[in-house]
């Protein structure tokens, strides 16, 4: 796989913007037109041309943010796959499941609306009863190294088939993909 970031002469970190400066810089030096003005005895050399097109793929790629995101990921993938410092593969039903409670603050909380007078008493039972911390799901793995694999569990929004986790006392990593029922 190509590396965008590195054709760009880019970190992974750029900006938008860093980025586009950069691929207008570079698509100057290699566009065909520009070459022809050059004087350029070979013109249409192939590997002017596949300068000029991996440019613009890797420009196409990295200004679009979603094309982006999915890049770095496969990108991110394959450098764990070279340097084989994954652990394991596993599914999110072979985690242990880990339910953690989230208090409210009441700083963010809305201001609650008085209730009618004649219902004072169900309203303050429901409000009560709608109260308290908020329950989300974590997932842990053990490492041979004797650390875990801690992972939150997956958002509604989360669309990803597969999640690098690092374990939190070594340099391996394990591939945790979603379930189907998981989403």
């Amino acid at each position: 796989m190509p590396d965008f970031y590195e054709l760009l002469n880019v970190p992974s970190t750029a900006s938008f913007d860093e980025i586009k400066c950069s691929y207008k810089q570079l698509i100057l030096q290699c566009h065909p037109d520009k070459l022809r003005q050059l004087d350029d005895p070979n013109p249409g050399s192939e590997a002017q041309n596949s300068d000029f097109n991996a440019i613009n793929a890797a420009w196409n790629t990295l200004k679009d943010p979603i094309r982006r995101k999915h890049y770095d990921a496969e990108l991110l993938q394959s450098k764990f796959r070279a340097h084989s410092n994954i652990y394991a593969t596993v599914v999110l039903g072979e985690m242990q499941r880990i339910q953690v409670e989230i208090e409210e603050d009441d700083d963010e909380a809305p201001a609650p609306t008085p209730p009618p007078p004649c219902r004072a008493s169900e309203s303050e039972s429901e409000s009560e009863a709608n109260k308290g911390p908020a329950t989300m799901w974590s997932y842990a793995y053990d490492c041979r190294c004797g650390g875990q694999y801690l992972f939150d569990g997956p958002g509604d929004d989360d669309e990803s088939p597969e999640v690098i986790v690092e374990c939190n006392e070594c340099s391996l990593v394990i591939i945790v993909k979603q379930a189907a029922s998981c989403k």
